[in-house]
């Protein structure tokens, strides 16, 4: 069977967490490590079984038997990991989100376009096979024509890192991302915006709130926040009928279909596999000798980050000073 092998850039919460879903998948060799401590890089290649640790992203990157690299770093790193694994001829999936302007995207996507190289953000939340199921329940018009979208996400969170602004900190790209992207990838991108944000102790956003209007009177609303306690749920509200994830709608693990007069469907997931999603369909696309996966295209990041550029834009975020070191 043919496999592809990984080198994994971080050894973090979210980098474990696709760690315990890719030695679960046949079809990906855990080849090499690397990141900023080398004796938890030892330590985290022996508990996963990984062939090598390396001491830096450089030595990891001239080992030819590695086909791709998954980026789980602090996100003011990505856009540098992901230029400089595409460099080294490698396929890149990294983590949300990927850049810290729509400019840096499209100068990833001409890398990869140029080295036949798969490139992919990974979002997991599209993936998910329960939220495909509810897209294709809207294209059917089940809920007739949508005119309003809303989500609401929270996760308190004390991490210095995240609230760093050397380091990119606040809301708005640690949650608010999810939020975006869900409304970007049902609606497309605003014809106008409004947003505000709420500074916290450390000087960056505590959380941000949006609303976005779009062709046709269609509108969208979010609030998403890092340190106060909030739900995590969203609607599609349409002509005829809603779609409610009343909880995790970043997971997608359950929605009810309401329509008037009629008794609500509730449709719920059968198998959880979270970032198992994700990792399954850009193997894919590497085993069908693609180089653009088909959910997470191009366009949908585009779309995703001139969004949230035109939001920093209303909020006067500039990002300005942020530290960017890799190894």
């Amino acid at each position: 069977m043919k496999k592809i092998n990984f080198g994994i850039i971080g050894t973090g919460r979210i980098a474990q967490q696709f760690l315990d879903e890719a030695r679960k998948n046949k079809k990906i060799g855990l080849v090499g490590i690397c990141a900023r401590n080398y004796e938890k890089t030892k330590d985290i290649a022996k508990k996963y079984n990984i062939d090598r640790a390396y001491e830096s992203s450089s030595e990891m990157l001239e080992d030819e038997s590695i086909d791709a690299v998954y980026i789980a770093t602090m996100h003011p790193t990505h856009f540098a990991y992901t230029m400089k694994a595409l460099n080294a001829g490698k396929h890149v999936l990294c983590e949300k989100p990927a850049v810290l302007k729509k400019e840096e995207l499209e100068e990833v996507i001409k890398s990869a376009g140029e080295k036949k190289l798969l490139f992919m953000e990974a979002v997991t939340v599209g993936f998910n096979p329960l939220y495909k199921q509810m897209k294709e329940l809207i294209k059917s018009g089940e809920i007739g024509n949508v005119v309003h979208v809303e989500s609401s996400y929270g996760s308190r969170s004390t991490k210095v890192h995240k609230h760093n602004p050397k380091q990119a900190g606040g809301a708005l790209y640690d949650i608010g991302i999810y939020n975006i992207f869900f409304l970007t990838d049902l609606l497309g991108i605003p014809s106008e915006l409004g947003a505000s944000a709420r500074k916290n102790e450390w000087g960056v956003e505590g959380s941000v709130t949006g609303l976005l209007e779009y062709q046709g009177g269609v509108t969208g609303s979010f609030y998403a926040t890092m340190d106060s306690i909030s739900g995590n749920s969203a609607k599609i509200i349409g002509t005829e009928g809603m779609i409610e994830i009343p909880d995790s709608w970043t997971v997608a693990e359950k929605f009810i279909l309401k329509r008037a007069g009629e008794e609500d469907r509730n449709f719920e997931m059968s198998e959880d596999k979270w970032l198992g999603y994700e990792m399954d369909s850009f193997v894919e696309t590497l085993l069908n000798g693609k180089t653009e996966n088909e959910i997470m295209t191009y366009e949908k990041s585009l779309k995703l980050h001139e969004t949230i550029d035109m939001i920093k834009e209303k909020l006067g975020f500039k990002y300005e000073g942020v530290e960017v070191e890799v190894y």
